[in-house]
């Protein structure tokens, strides 16, 4: 993923120009960093970059279209509650992803952000000891701990349909959508993962390991946020 530190005299349709080509693309530079006044850049200022082709290719010919104003600003609000527990970077390409895909007609609800310990044994749990038992019923193979999401360093999703309701059918095209808007943000995404696909999980580990978050976790959250790159 790119990104651009901000000089003196740049503006986003030189930006844009100079990674895209053409200075009408700032749009995109506009949404992945929730630029309030496009204006306005402040030197210094560190933007994200988003893959123009990626985030174009995510959000074309969905067959959906955007979703009710109704259901926008609670679905902004609930989004936003959630990932405002998430490290500040974590949160930020989240809302980017989700604002592009927005932008586009392509609505996502966060569905989990930050998880306890406690929260995630109770996950484990689920298919293993808590009724109903079976493998069918399994949620998670990560033990309190083990997840990306004890640490505020990940999030899931579900793609929403044009009512406003949840569409678990992975084969709908917004799945594949959001994973390539997401990577186009700099977002890992647990569809690439070897082995168990987690198709609805995001996550930016800042070059940690999950032996060492639970390791400085011991000292607290802020400890792995601190050590975030």
């Amino acid at each position: 993923m790119l990104t651009h530190r901000v000089r003196r005299g740049d503006t986003l349709g030189r930006i844009a120009l100079q990674y895209y080509g053409s200075p009408s693309r700032y749009p995109l530079i506009v949404a992945a960093n929730r630029i309030a006044d496009p204006d306005r850049l402040v030197p210094g200022q560190e933007l994200i970059i988003p893959d123009a082709a990626a985030a174009a290719r995510g959000v074309a010919a969905l067959p959906q279209p955007p979703a009710p104003s109704s259901l926008s600003g609670n679905l902004a609000a609930l989004n936003d509650q959630r990932l405002s527990q998430l490290h500040p970077i974590v949160a930020l390409r989240g809302r980017s992803m989700l604002d592009i895909c927005a932008q586009q007609g392509l609505a996502l609800l966060v569905t989990q952000g930050l998880r306890t310990w406690a929260e995630q044994d109770a996950l484990y749990a689920r298919g293993r000891t808590t009724k109903p038992i079976g493998p069918q019923y399994i949620v998670t193979k990560a033990r309190g701990g083990r997840s990306w999401h004890n640490f505020g360093l990940a999030f899931d999703i579900v793609v929403l349909d044009a009512l406003g309701k949840a569409d678990w059918d992975t084969s709908h095209p917004g799945w594949a959508s959001a994973a390539r808007v997401g990577k186009s943000v700099g977002l890992d995404w647990g569809g690439d993962w070897r082995g168990f696909k987690d198709l609805p999980h995001f996550q930016y580990t800042g070059n940690l390991t999950l032996a060492q978050c639970a390791q400085l976790f011991a000292a607290g959250l802020p400890a792995v946020w601190q050590r975030v790159a």
